[in-house]
């Protein structure tokens, strides 16, 4: 067996039709014929990692129908085909988000990987290098992630105002609050609108895709980390194409920062007690430390003269691509 990084546990794009579609039907028949199965291995050598495909031979609404209890079995069966790999951690497909609860229930002290952590420490990279790139007179976060405060407090501080925007401000009346007057940062809580969205603005959009805000985002500088969004890195594009993976959000985010994670020993002897140290809510920042001494954050910055792969011009040639 080879010595693998990470495993990566996802699901089919395409719903089972007819009667196996039925949910009476996959009770049954999904732990015997459609139970998770180790498909092949995955070589990034853009980042000098390997791993295996975990594949559940169904799709998120298939998944979504069957009883809990087989729910269950399918994920014991993946956490189990994982450790028989050696590895103590797996990445999950950001479609199975809902079951994040579940699987980590049942992992143990193994480790279910989301990517959550890596999304904030693109978005950090990001934010920095648009900060040194472009006069940018607000951050704009719309939407939540995890460990919102924490994240939302080192975006800050970057010394820049923060507007948090959503369909449901009230819901962040308490991490403006704090922020506000413990912290002294200048965070304001207001409703999604991306019409008054400028070209000033540097826009974080968490846990919603482009095509779901109903309009079109005038000038601003925007990055969608949606589980559905693309990046445009060619490099990570066509190493996931040539392993069968798609380059959405849903499986690159998980995939990347499991291969950061099993490289943490080697840069940061101490990264426990480092993470022990920050909480659980600032391990994008050891992420992102990661990422530099790897060299990462390079395949996620272009060279030209807007700088960045994942800018809203570049999600909009994606979607037109989609089109033809």
């Amino acid at each position: 067996m080879f010595e693998l990084d990470f495993a990566f546990f996802n699901l089919k794009n395409i719903d089972k039709k007819g009667l196996t579609g039925k949910k009476f039907f996959l009770d049954r028949l999904a732990p015997i014929f459609f139970s998770p199965r180790l498909e092949k291995l995955i070589d990034l050598q853009e980042i000098d990692s390997k791993g295996c495909s975990i594949l559940l031979p169904l799709s998120p609404r298939n998944l979504n129908i069957m009883a809990p209890e087989k729910q269950e079995m399918m994920f014991k069966k993946a956490v189990a085909i994982a450790e028989s790999c050696g590895l103590n951690m797996m990445a999950v497909d950001r479609r199975l988000s809902g079951f994040k609860r579940k699987l980590l229930e049942l992992s143990g002290g193994f480790s279910p990987v989301f990517g959550d952590n890596f999304l904030k420490a693109l978005a950090f990279v990001l934010v920095r290098e648009s900060l040194s790139r472009k006069n940018i007179k607000k951050l704009v976060i719309a939407g939540v992630t995890d460990y919102f405060t924490d994240f939302v407090e080192e975006i800050a501080g970057f010394g820049v105002p923060v507007s948090l925007q959503s369909y449901n401000p009230a819901r962040s009346e308490l991490v403006a609050y704090r922020l506000l007057y413990e912290k002294g940062q200048a965070v304001s809580i207001n409703y999604l609108d991306p019409k008054n969205w400028d070209e000033d603005d540097l826009v974080l959009v968490f846990g919603l895709d482009a095509q779901h805000l109903k309009i079109a985002v005038p000038g601003a500088f925007c990055f969608v980390f949606g589980d559905f969004s693309h990046l445009t890195v060619p490099e990570l594009e066509e190493s996931f194409r040539k392993n069968g993976l798609d380059s959405q959000m849903y499986s690159l985010a998980p995939v990347m920062e499991a291969c950061l994670l099993s490289k943490a020993g080697f840069l940061m002897p101490d990264i426990e007690l480092d993470i022990a140290q920050k909480g659980e809510g600032k391990k994008f920042l050891i992420l992102q430390e990661i990422g530099y001494k790897l060299d990462l954050w390079a395949l996620f910055l272009d060279k030209g003269m807007r700088g960045l792969y994942n800018h809203k011009e570049n999600q909009e040639r994606i979607e037109n691509r989609k089109e033809v």
